[in-house]
């Protein structure tokens, strides 16, 4: 059995102030990246269980956190093509080695996830899109992987999710009455929404884990 190690990674950034990465390893040929959202840290439920969901299946986990978080400022509109290869080259760094690669994203992190999986096409990738924006639907269309929103999701249009069925290689699971948070204004059943979205977690990571080990 592996002991989880923890390793505190400092970068630097555009923003002027360093970028704290964590690296959680157990001697796993799979890395899944965890791309956070605007607003939304790794820290948070939707991404907190899911990166106990990884590792409970044995898998290595790299948590990001953007340049302009650590510097407690908005994202500006022109920096967004210098957070893209911020991201892109730290993943590209801390990818290295690993045979299989796995994105777990939220909202703006789902375009994240996409350039660099874009840009890393030489790489055996798949995706774990959580509240996605209709601009990731681009980048969709190229995946494998899986998609998760909720039904009252502001920002992922009719239109978007219609598009969906064009995109064979990702499975679907809708939250019912949830938004953008994947959660609703009842507290009971924010925490029952909440155990379902572990239970798909685990499935789809334990999935990867049945393919590589049959491969």
């Amino acid at each position: 059995m592996q002991f989880l190690e923890h390793h505190l990674i400092y970068e630097e950034s555009f923003w002027g102030h360093d970028v704290r990465l964590r690296h959680i390893t157990q001697g796993s040929n799979t890395l899944v990246v965890f791309f956070p959202g605007q607003n939304y840290s790794c820290e948070l439920p939707v991404l907190h269980y899911a990166v106990q969901s990884a590792t409970s299946q044995g898998m290595d986990a790299l948590i990001l956190e953007y340049g302009y978080q650590s510097a407690r400022v908005a994202l500006e509109r022109e920096h967004r093509s210098i957070l893209e290869d911020e991201v892109l080259q730290t993943v590209r760094r801390w990818s290295e080695g690993y045979e299989q690669l796995v994105f777990v994203s939220k909202s703006l992190g789902t375009l994240l996830a996409g350039y660099t999986a874009k840009h890393l096409s030489n790489r055996n990738i798949r995706h774990l899109y959580l509240t996605p924006l209709d601009s990731t639907l681009t980048y969709m269309q190229h995946s494998a992987g899986m998609v998760i929103y909720g039904t009252k999701d502001s920002l992922f249009s009719e239109e978007s999710r219609a598009k969906l069925v064009s995109c064979p290689d990702l499975k679907i699971y809708k939250v019912p009455e949830a938004g953008h948070g994947l959660e609703i204004s009842d507290p009971r059943k924010s925490a029952e929404l909440m155990s379902g979205l572990v239970e798909e977690y685990i499935r789809f990571f334990s999935s990867l884990v049945e393919e590589t080990y049959h491969s």
